[in-house]
């Protein structure tokens, strides 16, 4: 009688135990964790990972949403060269961008060769968006002058839980060379 309870004891451990490994494993792949969530049916498409890196595909976002990783609504910032330029020698720019955190600065910096000439903050607005006139400057031609320009701010905070602070967005660099007449 005790050998038969034993036994059956041992077969009972034995079942609980596989079923709980296996319900850990399933928990690892992402079974019904709900970062992992957040990129089905698409939802992929429109979020990127703690280093402002886009998802490129469905089972990517998942496997990094199951396996903790903090998942961000997509953010970026644009800078854009306006047209026309100054003449003969300068720069002028305009900075836009989404999935900022609100109530933030975006602050786009203007270098001419390497050493910064202008900058300009622009407040992120309720919804997170930033949408800056355009702004420059100018001066004497030089001729081989170096003009750059890009932006930087703080996407909104993480969409998975727990909830991760914003991170930093850095925008394109945007260029231009002097030639005088």
């Amino acid at each position: 009688m005790f050998r038969k309870a034993l036994i059956g004891f041992v077969v009972i451990a034995s079942v609980v135990s596989a079923l709980a490994l296996s319900g850990g494993a399933l928990a690892a792949k992402g079974g019904n964790s709900a970062n992992a969530k957040l990129c089905q049916k698409g939802g992929w498409q429109n979020l990127m990972d703690a280093n402002g890196a886009a998802f490129t595909n469905q089972d990517q976002c998942v496997g990094y949403g199951a396996g903790g990783g903090a998942i961000y609504a997509l953010a970026q910032i644009e800078v854009t060269a306006t047209d026309p330029q100054p003449a003969p020698d300068g720069f002028s720019v305009s900075t836009s961008g989404f999935g900022l955190e609100p109530t933030t600065l975006v602050t786009t910096t203007i270098l001419k060769n390497d050493s910064l000439e202008k900058f300009e903050s622009l407040f992120v607005d309720a919804k997170g968006e930033v949408n800056g006139s355009p702004f420059g400057t100018f001066g004497p031609c030089v001729n081989g002058d170096q003009w750059s320009a890009s932006a930087t701010g703080t996407s909104a905070d993480s969409l998975s839980k727990p909830t991760a602070p914003g991170i930093t967005v850095t925008s394109n660099t945007v260029t231009r060379s002097v030639s005088c007449p």
